[in-house]
């Protein structure tokens, strides 16, 4: 529900567009298209033009070439993305977040320095040494290890871990129990007996970087796994030590790179894909969901399935896959033929 109903004509001007319809109607809501009711507001774009056809919405922000389907008024904008963009913007009412201050349940170590305007919610811990820049924002049970350093604005969700000496930059978010700098998964065998290699370096995050719930970034053997400024990371994803990974990139939820794996600038990692260790993904490549990195991808390149292959290879191999089952049928026919029309004499 919106916190209060809005006409038409309102919307139209919040997003720049132009009205075909009633201008008066009002919504009260939004809704995707195929769930709309008679006081809900949608959105479509010619794809989704039968789905608003054939239901209830009262409203719809539309691209330019959908069909008008009264009694439906219609905004329609150029950008259906930046129109929900702009919209939703308004709409967004400001974040439960702790206020300014320190929480009298939180505990602040001695020699650690919190920020002007910084706020460190209840049960939040912050060690000796830590630096929380102004403005950030620690929510509930945050802990902090020795020396951390949290940039000026950013803010950490519930149950965020950032272990000792990492570095996270100015104007970033983390997710709710997302842990940052536990060790790597290493270990030596020796004797039948699978012993904890120490890691002794740490993550460092840069500016503007956000990273989803439940997501890991470990701590490096020695020296930083890192994370490139302005790089987005969804829920449940795992980098693992020593990874490096470059600005801009795009690591969707699931998505697994062992360890000092490299991904370059503008890097996009669908939903599951993994990378085995020691690889290198230039710049701008993309990786489909679901794939299997095993070698080094080259800039601009896009590659899916697994192993992962160019993807216009990929594809075609697995549509070959569809036909495998007749394949072989066809190929027992022969056999089975070929059979037939041998005798003892010919052998």
């Amino acid at each position: 529900m919106l916190s209060e109903p809005l006409t038409v004509r309102t919307v139209a001007e919040w997003v720049g567009g132009s009205v075909e319809g009633d201008a008066s109607v009002v919504v009260e809501s939004l809704a995707a298209v195929d769930q709309a009711g008679p006081k809900d507001l949608t959105f479509a774009d010619a794809r989704r033009a039968s789905l608003l056809a054939a239901g209830h919405a009262a409203a719809a922000v539309v691209t330019r070439d959908v069909p008008a389907c009264p009694p439906v008024a219609l905004i329609r904008v150029d950008d259906l993305d930046a129109a929900m963009f702009a919209l939703l913007s308004r709409l967004a009412g400001p974040e439960d977040l702790p206020p300014p201050g320190v929480h009298p349940s939180a505990v602040v170590a001695p020699g650690a320095v919190v920020g002007e305007g910084a706020a460190i919610g209840p049960c939040a811990v912050v060690g000796a040494g830590a630096v929380v820049g102004a403005g950030a924002v620690l929510c509930a049970h945050v802990a902090l290890g020795s020396d951390v350093r949290v940039g000026e604005e950013t803010v950490l969700g519930e149950g965020v871990v950032v272990k000792s000496r990492c570095e996270v930059g100015r104007r970033c978010r983390i997710g709710p129990n997302s842990v940052i700098g536990y060790d790597g998964f290493g270990y030596r065998t020796a004797d039948g007996v699978h012993r904890r290699v120490p890691h002794v370096g740490n993550v460092v995050i840069g500016d503007d970087v956000e990273l989803g719930a439940c997501t890991c970034v470990d701590r490096a053997k020695f020296g930083s796994t890192r994370i490139g400024a302005g790089t987005k990371i969804d829920n449940l994803v795992q980098v693992a030590h020593n990874c490096q990974v470059g600005e801009g990139c795009i690591l969707v939820a699931q998505v697994g790179i062992a360890g000092s794996a490299r991904l370059g600038r503008y890097v996009v990692l669908g939903g599951h894909a993994g990378l085995r260790d020691n690889i290198a993904v230039g710049d701008g490549a993309q990786v489909a969901a679901y794939s299997g990195v095993a070698e080094d991808i080259a800039a601009g390149a896009r590659y899916a399935g697994t192993p992962a292959l160019p993807a216009g290879e990929a594809f075609r191999i697995i549509k070959a896959w569809r036909k495998l089952p007749d394949l072989l049928r066809q190929v027992a026919q022969l056999e089975k033929r070929l059979g037939e029309r041998e005798s003892p004499a010919d052998h």
